[in-house]
């Protein structure tokens, strides 16, 4: 926690920051000027504040998106109507960062689905890089073919014939 010279926080300080607009030169940035005036030091400490006060883990200073300005991360305009409004931009800001959130689970739970399969589908192997036998699948019964009555001699006929003519010579 950083401590200002007057004993109080940097949240405490900044938390209730009003919106202000923030330029890369330092001479146009009232979020910097702001900085300035509020811990009486330079530009240059001002510029390691903002840093510190924005990153995402402090969050004391937010970026709002809509109106494309630094504030207070428990800032709240004083008039109730704006109030309102800025909590139901808010509101609506979650709904949709939580909608992008549930549609990338339902695609990694896809995935998970078509992993699954796909391991399924693949050969077992056991630790010493044998295969696994996986159970065989039934074979469906064929029915027996009826030999068909010809003419032609049968392959067990015309082997018998040869092997006993081998015996006679």
């Amino acid at each position: 926690m950083s401590f200002l010279e007057s004993g109080k926080t940097i949240r405490t300080t900044f938390n209730q920051m009003p919106p202000k607009r923030h330029d890369l030169d330092t001479s146009k940035s009232e979020v910097l000027a702001y900085i300035c005036e509020q811990m009486g030091c330079d530009l240059g400490k001002a510029i390691r504040a903002f840093n510190s006060m924005r990153h995402p883990k402090c969050r004391v200073l937010v970026f709002d998106k809509m109106e494309r300005q630094w504030k207070g991360c428990e800032f709240r305009p004083s008039d109730a109507e704006t109030s309102e409004l800025s909590i139901i931009r808010e509101h609506r800001s979650f709904e949709r960062q939580l909608s992008v959130v549930k549609s990338a689970m339902r695609r990694m739970q896809g995935d998970i689905e078509d992993l699954k399969r796909k391991a399924s589908a693949r050969p077992k192997w056991k630790k010493g890089g044998k295969k696994v036998e996986s159970e065989p699948k039934p074979e469906p019964e064929q029915e027996p073919v009826e030999a068909k009555e010809s003419s032609e001699p049968s392959l067990a006929d015309e082997f018998e014939k040869l092997l006993s003519d081998l015996k006679a010579s």
